[in-house]
This record gives C-alpha cells, structure tokens and sequence, in this order.
C-alpha cells in the first residue's frame, strides 16, 4: 500500500531509471527487457489507485536496476 506521494514518487523514480537506461546503453530499435519492464511499470503506475502499490516492491526493483546501470562508464 503506497500513499499518494509515494505513488508520485515512484513515477519520478521510474522516469529516472528510464532516463539512466538510455543513457548508459547504445540506440537501438529494439527495447531491452530492462525498459520494457520500466515502460510496464510506468503503465502500472499511472493505472493504478495508490492503496494497490507496494511501495517497497517497486522502489527496490528500480533501486536494483539503476545499481544495475550506474555501474556502466
């Protein structure tokens, strides 16, 4: 259950991590299934009513991918 600055939050972060991600990865045509997974919760974020988002879940699922991305020169 997240509130709804915690549901906006998670919006913000999301679009960071999108942002890194494009970043740190050559153009291609085809996304990777990190930004299909960014792009999915984006989606599901903006659907869904604040009191349906685990909070905790998702921030640790992008927390985990910009550690991910951060590490790339």
């Amino acid at each position: 259950m997240a509130t709804l600055m915690q549901k906006d939050a998670l919006i913000e972060r999301v679009a960071s991590v999108q942002a890194l991600i494009s970043r740190k990865t050559p153009y291609s045509e085809v996304r990777s299934e990190d930004q299909k997974r960014m792009t999915e919760l984006r989606g599901f974020l903006y659907d869904t009513k604040p009191e349906n988002i685990d909070f905790n879940r998702i921030a640790e699922e992008c927390n985990v991918l910009y550690q991910k991305y951060d590490a790339i020169p």
